[in-house]
Parts: structure tokens; sequence; C-alpha cells
């Protein structure tokens, strides 16, 4: 199979018809996205060849979130191939939430029109929509939690997927562009976490508060990721000193 994308034009058509989508084709079935956007032949193929490949869905859908692990190394695995720019492109992964996995889509996230303002577009800045929208947040948790240099690869795609808050709250940050610091922050929270320690909400708040001042003080990519790493875990250190000391 090829990678799908939809044209610019029709993802602007998408995005203005998104009620009429929820309530005609998705919860009525009574239309296809093609008459309501007045559309033929909306879903494009790429010149990239990748394996078929298809989404688990074998958990209740109130535990929906438990296929989370499997789906970002099914998806990022069949399309590693995308660059950084391409895979930042909302009009692949639109093909992917509204045709090629809808299914998906309406299991996993819904199809009230909240539901496709926030997951199945890019409803916020791009960053954040790259770890919202359905789709290209399992391809994008994949990319900055694989590590090669671990026996699993996907040890800290596994850690990430105990702690949704993480995804936003770190990784939906500009910052975490530069894969280095992005494994270094999880991998010293991770680490954290293995002596026995919990990771709570505000110490991922501010553990990204942290990371993102690092970057502007630094030029992050003159640290190696063992620097970053150590001055992350030292602040987390620090942080928890002071909350013990709050209590």
């Amino acid at each position: 199979m090829k990678i799908k994308y939809v044209q610019e034009e029709d993802l602007l058509k998408i995005r203005t018809n998104l009620d009429s989508i929820s309530e005609w084709v998705l919860k009525k079935n009574n239309s296809s996205i093609e008459k309501i956007i007045l559309s033929e032949d909306i879903v494009k193929e790429t010149e990239y060849s990748i394996n078929d490949f298809d989404l688990v869905m074998n958990q209740p859908k109130e535990k929906s979130y438990l296929t989370d692990m499997d789906n970002i190394q099914i998806v990022y695995k069949n399309m590693k191939c995308l660059s950084d720019s391409q895979a930042s492109d909302e009009r692949i992964w639109v093909a992917y939430s509204f045709f090629e996995f809808k299914d998906y889509m309406q299991y996993r996230w819904g199809i009230e029109p909240d539901d496709l303002h926030n997951r199945y577009i890019y409803g916020y800045s791009k960053q954040r929509s790259l770890f919202r929208n359905g789709i290209s947040r399992l391809w994008w948790i994949g990319r900055v939690t694989y590590d090669e240099s671990r026996n699993d690869p996907f040890e800290l795609t596994r850690f990430l997927c105990q702690y949704q808050d993480m995804i936003e709250t770190i990784c939906g940050r500009n910052v975490f562009n530069n894969g280095k610091l992005c494994l270094a922050t999880l991998s010293a929270l991770y680490d954290y976490y293995n002596e026995g320690n919990k990771i709570t909400r505000p110490l991922i708040r501010e553990i990204g508060k942290y990371s993102n001042l690092l970057a502007a003080t630094y030029l992050v990519d003159m640290l190696t990721k063992e620097e970053m790493y150590n001055k992350v875990m030292t602040k987390i250190e620090k942080l928890i000193k002071e909350m013990e000391n709050e209590m």
C-alpha cells in the first residue's frame, strides 16, 4: 500500500463541515464525506510504499487507551519512512483519521463535533496537534520515545503510555522537537520511577517547564544527551525535596 493524504482544498472543506460530517456521516451513516464536501476521490496516494497494517482494537471501549502501546509500535514501525517534516503534515493524518482508520477513531476517540475538532484534525498549534490527532499521536509518540540504544527500543514508549498526562505536558512542547532532549528527559523520569518513586502530575508539569527553560538557557544541541539527563535528574531531585518540605 501507499501512504495516503488529502489535498489542501479538501482538507479545508472537511474543516468547514465538521459538524455535518459528525451528524450525517459518523452518527447517522446517511451520507458520505464526499457528498457533504462535494468532492470525489478525496484520498490520494503518495509515492511511499509501506506494508498493509491494521490497528488493534482488542480492549473494551472504556479501556481503549490500553491499545495505545501496541498501536504506537504498529504505526511507527510501518510508517518510519516519513521524515519529521512529512509526519507534521496534517493532510496525511486527516486521510487516516477520517478514512483509512475511521473505525479505530470512533472506537478510541468518539464521533461528537468536539471529538472531530480535537482528534481528527489539527485543532491546536501544530506541535500540540501532533500529539492530539488520533493517528499522528501514535507516530509521534513512537518518534520521540524510540531509543535504539536500549535492548527494547520501545521501553520509554511503554513508560510514557502509563502516564497520559506526560504525552501532552512534556512531548507536546515545541522544545521536544529536539530528540536528544526528549529522550534525556523521559530517561530521567523513567529512572526515577524505576527506583520505586511515584510520578505525580505536579512533577510532570514542573519537569516539562524546566526542560523548556533548559532549551531557552542553553544551546541544547551543544549538550550531550548525558549532560541533559544529569540536569533533568538534578532538577527532579530538587523538586522532590521542595515538595516534601511543603507537606
